[in-house]
């Protein structure tokens, strides 16, 4: 606005009707009550915090020198772990190596003379390998007794693995092991660790039903 002017060009203000802003006795009162009510809480908090740290500070003081205060440690773990899971919470937060042994794991997951898969479908056998710092493989052998053997296939699945493919068990399974199809197949999986595995002989690609001879076993060596 020009020095002279009495009269805002914009919005038409007229500056005659400008003066100190009106001062309202509620409003004094309002501030007042909000600085009393925190001086009240400030001094209602020391105290509380002086009431409860003092004593304690006392009792650490009146324990006699030899009083044993520290936490209990947890059991030591004497067996080794055979299956997957979460260990509670006091083993986990201490871990503990598990003894060595001198047995070498051995896992039977399959041993049948004639399964019989119908058409479309699939076996599946699920096998566990705990927590060892042995070398293992899947190894064994399938054989089609009946039907059109060449049709079967034969693949390993981790646990994840197998939920994507069990969703949709027509399409090709995601297995980072090689899938064998044949009539005859000699399997030797090699396994990345601990965990949970599915061994799947699968007839999908067949429409009629198929018999077959399978054997399977997890051996580990060190």
């Amino acid at each position: 606005m020009l020095p002279n002017a009495k009269e805002c060009a914009q919005c038409g203000w007229d500056l005659s009707k400008n003066g100190p802003p009106s001062t309202d006795p509620g409003d004094n009162k309002a501030r007042l009550g909000v600085v009393a009510g925190l001086v009240v809480a400030y001094a209602v908090m020391s105290f509380l915090i002086d009431g409860t740290v003092a004593p304690a500070r006392v009792e650490a003081a009146n324990l006699p020198q030899s009083a044993d205060v520290s936490e209990p440690m947890p059991e030591p773990v004497s067996n080794p772990q055979t299956a997957i899971g979460t260990l509670s919470a006091p083993v986990a937060s201490t871990p503990v190596p598990s003894p060595p042994t001198s047995a070498l794991l051995t896992i039977k997951v399959v041993d049948t003379k004639g399964a019989s898969i119908q058409a479309r479908d699939a076996l599946q056998y699920t096998f566990v390998v705990p927590e060892t710092d042995q070398k293992c493989r899947l190894v064994g052998s399938t054989r089609g007794i009946g039907g059109f053997g060449r049709n079967i296939e034969v693949f390993l699945l981790t646990d994840d693995d197998y939920v994507f493919w069990h969703a949709n068990p027509a399409a090709i399974a995601a297995s980072e092991w090689e899938t064998f199809r044949g009539s005859e197949t000699t399997l030797d999986y090699a396994l990345r660790g601990a965990g949970t595995y599915h061994f799947v002989v699968s007839n999908q690609m067949s429409p009629t039903p198929q018999t077959v001879a399978i054997k399977a076993n997890v051996k580990c060596v060190r």
